[in-house]
């Protein structure tokens, strides 16, 4: 009988079987995990990089796209375009500043820089002066037109005809403290502003940009169309310190302006607004008087055509005579026509002659104007009137009576 395998080699046999099935199983664990460990890391590096690409950069680390060059240059050669024709004002109170508005010579300032002046001199960017007139000046608001003949032929500035809104950029020039040629950027920050310091300011703009003494009557203008929409007019300082400049709106004194373009004031007109009268030395102590009482009643019309137009007696009130007939026609007749629409234009304002009886004086006139209607009706009217001038117990004088012939 043959003998079989004995049984501690069979036992033998199952050991190894078990250690080496083991080792096997934990290698392949091992190697299994590392895999396993290794994609996992991947997938949070990934994860971690999506994060990161996806994280708001910080706003101090924007960097703002640079202005456009072309514009840059656009502006530059705007402000040299408008320069050309903006102008130091010299008067024999101070300096200001004024544009080019109408072809022919006509240059806008304020009232407050040449106000008792009828010849000035005008300064242009390239230091050449030249000699100015003043043909237009209101006392109510503080406007002024001069006129220059060596800028007859130059070509004035383009100017906005309506109002500009809020927000609008502009450029203020001129000549602020002495420093000529001047220009100061920034925005209309207010509209719609009404002003009484000295003249009224109706309806004015608030500005941030730079405006000092010495550029009242200079243009401000908008940023992108050069078109002047202001006239640089007022600064106000606050007791922190604060300026507050202020341009009257170009648009609201374009008739004013274009009517003295029309029918310039006389010197003695534009004098008699600072209640200041021209007159060549006298040979007597009537003629002196004579002559004032015909100066008299010139400025009354030059106040006269404000008070017709503005529909306020207030403007001639009082330059006449309380007591007189004449003051209570005028007063009503000027009290009826107001609100109405019609436009009074003096065209002439001549003095014929003047008399004299006692203390009165008799000044007889040739006066024209045009006249339109509300309706767009027009009539020219040349009248000689007899006007009687008094003096009060202060020694002015008061119209005391109006005879139209």
């Amino acid at each position: 009988m043959k003998k079989g395998i004995p049984v501690w080699a069979w036992l033998l046999t199952l050991v190894c079987c078990l250690v080496s099935g083991g080792v096997g199983y934990g290698l392949w664990d091992y190697f299994n995990g590392e895999q396993r460990a290794s994609n996992s890391n991947y997938e949070e590096i990934s994860k971690l990089n999506e994060i990161e690409t996806v994280q708001p950069i910080p706003v101090d680390a924007v960097v703002e796209k640079p202005e456009d060059p072309q514009q840059e240059d656009d502006r530059v050669a705007l402000i040299k375009g408008v320069q050309q024709k903006v102008y130091t004002i010299l008067a024999s109170s101070g300096q200001g500043s004024g544009f080019l508005y109408k072809k022919g010579g006509y240059v806008i300032t304020n009232a407050h820089v040449v106000k008792g002046e009828v010849d000035v001199v005008v300064r242009n960017s390239s230091g050449q002066e030249s000699a100015a007139t003043v043909v237009g000046i209101s006392e109510k608001y503080d406007i002024a037109l001069l006129h220059v003949p060596e800028y007859a032929s130059i070509e004035p500035l383009a100017v906005e005809p309506a109002e500009s809104s809020v927000g609008l950029e502009v450029i203020a020039l001129g000549s602020p403290l002495g420093f000529e040629n001047s220009a100061s950027i920034g925005y209309i920050t207010g509209i719609g502003r009404d002003i009484e310091f000295g003249f009224i300011y109706k309806q004015i703009y608030q500005v941030d940009a730079q405006i000092d003494q010495g550029s009242s009557g200079g243009p401000l203008v908008d940023a992108k169309t050069g078109k002047v929409v202001g006239i640089n007019s007022l600064l106000i300082t606050s007791e922190t310190s604060t300026n507050f400049a202020f341009s009257i709106p170009l648009y609201s004194m374009m008739q004013q302006f274009d009517q003295w373009v029309i029918s310039p004031l006389t010197a003695s007109e534009v004098l008699a607004v600072s209640r200041v009268y021209n007159y060549s030395a006298p040979q007597t102590t009537i003629e002196t008087d004579g002559e004032l009482a015909g100066q008299y009643v010139q400025s009354f019309r030059v106040y006269y055509e404000m008070a017709l137009n503005e529909g306020d007696f207030y403007w001639v009130a009082d330059m006449l005579d309380v007591g007189s007939i004449v003051y209570k026609e005028l007063e009503d007749y000027i009290g009826d026509i107001a609100g109405q629409g019609h436009s009074f234009y003096f065209t002439s304002n001549e003095v014929l002659d003047v008399t004299q009886s006692g203390g009165t004086y008799y000044v007889y006139m040739n006066e024209t104007f045009d006249f339109y209607s509300a309706k767009g009706d027009y009539q020219f009217y040349d009248r000689y009137k007899t006007y009687t001038v008094i003096t009060d117990a202060n020694g002015a004088f008061k119209i005391s009576d109006i005879e139209i012939h």
